[in-house]
């Protein structure tokens, strides 16, 4: 594995690498970029690469927001290479690739930088829970064809079938080498309940490697897609009438000897007391995760009772109706987080995930009693009883969440939180305009 700036140095005198491509994902989920060439690599890994500050506060329209925080006046950041993360791209001609840490013009960590805020947050986390926190992210994303003018499933296929597997073979086969040829393990894939949809499991590493990972699948599945003639979408709910679209992130942790820390036989859940208070944390700042994890207005056409997406703030062991399904103790104790989808950016996701856990093993926050039943079912008299909470239902309402959720802004970064609800206010404001081609049908004709 490379690991210093001399490893990079012979991969690309080996591999004869020309150019770079280096970057960082916004608040809106979108990779920016620059090129290089590999001569400014000395440059590179001693000043960084200069963006303009104001890029942070662009939305996922490419619309530069009114009253940013990061102004025209505010100057650049600087993105540093990890040469950690440096893998070539197969898809590309003699061009390789590495993430970046961004840092203000003193050479600090800049504090508007999701990347930094989760190593931030995972030092503080680690040293108190004592062991290290590992991800593993699944990803649903749908492949589409084009035609007409109209995008359309590139299959009609049933879910977990053969033949879905079978007539995206060489797109699929693509996709994974091109992963495992950036360094990334991909575990397993499932031809999922939406025609040319699937499902793809990356294999656990610990939290930064894994948001690298995930940032790296949500480039290379469009884009090696394209390639194929298709066009591969994340969207988390492309069709009113399919399956949607969702992001797991599973969470464990273990200690320098291999050992899981959360787990103990002896409970009921199998779980310690520190990981049910990690638990009790997730719970207590589920509603903000949702709007960290779901933060398109698309992500709420997907999140309904009987959708198999998360609607309440619940958890149970097994439970796929729940936001917090704890893993049977057969596949070794971790927690999934199912209130997430591909249009979030990865680092602020896990850097929110670790803080609330976090703040619930500080706070010996309990999670209350499992739910063993389908959480789309129960009756409001039900959830009142159980003290079980809808997530929210829209965007803005989400937004509105995590507006007044303070202490989870102190935690993931003033700054940041700051500006990320700012970025998604005008993605609202923006939809709640628009006029469909089905208000246009549908009310034209009535009014």
């Amino acid at each position: 594995m490379v690991t210093t700036k001399e490893q990079v140095k012979k991969m690309i005198e080996k591999n004869h690498i020309e150019f770079l491509d280096i970057g960082y994902m916004d608040y809106a989920a979108l990779s920016r970029i620059r090129t290089v060439r590999v001569e400014e690599l000395d440059s590179l890994f001693d000043q960084g690469l200069n963006f303009f500050a104001g890029m942070m506060s662009f939305n996922a329209f490419d619309e530069y927001i009114p009253n940013p925080m990061y102004g025209i006046g505010e100057g650049d950041f600087f993105a540093i290479p990890d040469p950690s993360t440096f893998a070539i791209l197969p898809h590309r001609q003699n061009t390789a690739r590495m993430f970046c840490d961004l840092v203000d013009e003193n050479g600090e960590p800049w504090k508007g930088c999701p990347r930094q805020a989760l190593k931030r947050v995972l030092k503080e986390a680690e040293a108190e829970l004592g062991g290290i926190i590992n991800l593993a992210f699944e990803q649903e994303a749908y492949l589409l064809n084009e035609v007409g003018g109209t995008l359309v499933t590139a299959d009609t296929t049933h879910c977990f079938s053969i033949e879905g597997i079978q007539m995206q073979e060489k797109f699929l086969h693509d996709f994974v080498k091109a992963m495992e040829k950036a360094g990334v393990k991909v575990e397993k894939i499932s031809s999922e309940y939406g025609p040319g949809q699937f499902e793809i499991n990356l294999k656990h590493a610990s939290a930064v490697r894994a948001a690298d990972e995930q940032v790296l699948f949500m480039q290379l599945f469009k884009q090696i897609a394209l390639q194929h003639g298709l066009v591969g979408t994340l969207m988390p709910k492309p069709f009113q009438d399919l399956s949607g679209s969702g992001l797991h992130v599973h969470i464990s942790m273990f200690n320098g000897k291999g050992k899981n820390v959360f787990e103990d036989h002896s409970d009921q859940l199998g779980l310690t007391e520190q990981a049910s208070h990690f638990v009790g944390g997730l719970l207590k700042h589920a509603r903000s995760l949702v709007a960290i994890g779901a933060p398109s207005i698309n992500s709420y056409k997907r999140m309904y009772p009987g959708s198999f997406a998360p609607a309440q703030v619940c958890y149970g062991i097994g439970n796929r109706s729940t936001l917090i399904r704890i893993t049977e103790k057969r596949r070794g104790s971790r927690f999934e987080f199912r209130g997430a989808d591909g249009t979030c950016n990865p680092y602020l996701l896990a850097a929110a995930l670790v803080a609330a856990g976090l703040d619930g093993v500080r706070e010996k926050i309990d999670p209350g009693e499992p739910l063993s039943s389908d959480a789309g079912v129960l009756s409001e008299v039900e959830m009142k009883r159980r003290g079980i909470e809808w997530i929210p239902g829209t965007l803005d309402e989400a937004i509105t969440e995590l507006e007044g959720n303070e202490k989870l802004g102190d935690l993931i970064g003033r700054q940041i939180w700051e500006e990320f609800i700012k970025v998604k206010r005008t993605e609202v404001e923006k939809a709640a305009r628009y006029v469909t081609d089905w208000e246009r049908m549908e009310l034209s004709r009535r009014f």
